[in-house]
């Protein structure tokens, strides 16, 4: 039997680290709020579960696109409310990632499979690395200019540039990876509110519907849930 090549093997790897690094796992109260052009779209995940939680794996093909994960049981405590221009300008913040993350897998996924296939010349893998590593090295560069923005320390703009040009694709991950710091602060039921359409609201109110019912069969009829069904059922 041949085992795989060295080359194959590296590519593998890279799209492993990439997607590895894009799944979440969310627990059965959250979801995931995704941008979608000028609008957002929502899911709860796989219908099965995997190690007691749901898979969710954002478009490979956008990772530009801004993605969060709520949940909605936190209750309607005001200090957890999310501050929605704030939330806004934020967004808007991490549209100047759009050509360094596009740039970066295009070089990763594209060029490097065709130079290890077709022309696997060290001088045009070593291009190829400085292409990478300059645009990983610009994605650093702009955390530490837009830190505020971003709502970074300067220690943690420091701390994830250094993270992403150990590994550059999780690099691709950067606007995946800010929002994930950031977070949502209101709950997932004001999250569909201001974010969705009330076309999708419907159908994201039943998935959530079908994962109360079984918390609700597993836990029993505590106030949290109920609360949580209650405000679910007014967005419909």
């Amino acid at each position: 039997m041949n085992l795989p090549s060295v080359e194959l093997l590296l590519v593998l790897g890279v799209i492993g680290f990439y997607l590895q690094d894009s799944a979440m796992l969310l627990h059965y109260d959250e979801i995931v709020v995704v941008q979608r052009g000028r609008g957002w779209a929502a899911s709860v995940g796989s219908a099965a579960q995997t190690g007691g939680r749901y898979l969710y794996l954002p478009n490979p093909l956008r990772p530009d696109a801004a993605v969060f994960r709520s949940s909605w049981l936190r209750g309607d405590a005001p200090a957890a409310g999310e501050h929605w221009p704030g939330l806004a300008h934020f967004v808007a913040a991490l549209r100047g990632f759009r050509i360094h993350c596009l740039l970066l897998s295009c070089l990763l996924f594209l060029a490097l499979p065709l130079l290890l296939w077709r022309f696997p010349h060290p001088l045009a893998m070593l291009a190829l690395a400085a292409g990478i590593y300059a645009t990983t090295l610009l994605i650093g560069l702009r955390l530490w200019r837009y830190r505020d923005v971003l709502e970074l320390s300067g220690r943690q703009a420091l701390s994830l540039a250094f993270e992403l040009l150990c590994c550059p694709p999780h690099a691709v991950n950067v606007v995946r990876r800010l929002c994930a710091r950031r977070g949502l602060r209101g709950d997932a039921v004001e999250a569909a509110r201001r974010l969705l359409a009330p076309p999708q609201r419907r159908p994201l109110a039943d998935q959530v519907g079908e994962r109360l019912a079984m918390a609700m069969d597993f836990h029993g009829d505590g106030a949290p849930l109920l609360a949580a069904r209650q405000r679910w059922e007014r967005l419909r």
